[in-house]
């Protein structure tokens, strides 16, 4: 007697690979969330800062807002370098705040691979109840055979959905392991970062005015203004960002 597969209906498996895709992409989307997080790679801007500190201008900090102000999506560096203008009190409550503002983007979407995945096995479970209830309903065939090749037929595809389902939630939770390294490497960069601008405060008496006449330069310009050396590590930054 042969064994018979691929005899049932493909809309429960095409529902269940459907299904498993979407909840994988929502899960990639949260580990786009977490490389996005700034368009500036904090690392590289960090290290480029300390390895050239000494072609660095008199007013660092000032060329740094100057080229966060003409980079599309730097707000938080902006508001992380204008933080360093204000009275040491108000500077390091204005750095929290910052710090604050960063570990809540990184953490947008941070439950949706977990619940993707649950959703994936558990919707894979279902379709395969499904699937097998299905086959049994073709137990009234005229012939034993028959009615064993469907029950066959009903089970590899209950196999095969919830294999389909399985697979989807291991690459939710992969996701989730990968953006959970990420953001811990970008928030330690972001520290990082901090702290060579409180460094560069401290050593170079930097002191912005805050939102005022410096704030309000003009962009077109931007790379006359600022020495060449903030534009170079700047750049470097910007290009190492993933």
């Amino acid at each position: 007697m042969a064994v018979a597969r691929g005899t049932g209906s493909p809309v429960i498996f095409l529902l269940g690979l459907v299904f498993t895709a979407g909840c994988v992409a929502a899960s990639a989307w949260r580990l786009f969330c977490v490389i996005e997080l700034t368009p500036v790679d904090h690392a590289s801007l960090a290290a480029a800062l300390r390895s050239g500190r000494q072609r660095l201008p008199a007013d660092p900090l000032h060329a740094l807002e100057v080229i966060f102000a003409a980079t599309p999506r730097a707000d938080w560096e902006c508001d992380a370098v204008r933080a360093f203008g204000r009275r040491v009190e108000a500077s390091q409550a204005l750095v929290g705040e910052v710090m604050t503002e960063l570990d809540a983007r990184a953490q947008r979407w941070v439950r949706v691979p977990r619940v993707c995945a649950s959703l994936s096995s558990s919707f894979g479970f279902l379709l395969a109840t499904v699937a097998l209830r299905a086959g049994l309903s073709r137990l009234m065939g005229p012939l034993l055979e028959s009615s064993v090749a469907s029950v066959n037929a009903g089970v590899f595809e209950a196999l095969d959905v919830v294999a389909v389902g399985l697979v989807g939630a291991a690459f939710c939770m992969a996701i989730q392991y990968q953006a959970r390294a990420a953001v811990r490497a970008r928030v330690a960069a972001s520290e990082r970062l901090v702290e060579v601008m409180e460094t560069l405060r401290a050593r170079e008496g930097s002191t912005l005015a805050g939102p005022g006449p410096r704030a309000s330069v003009d962009l077109l310009h931007v790379k006359d203004e600022v020495p060449s050396p903030i534009v170079e590590v700047t750049a470097v930054a910007s290009k190492g960002s993933l």
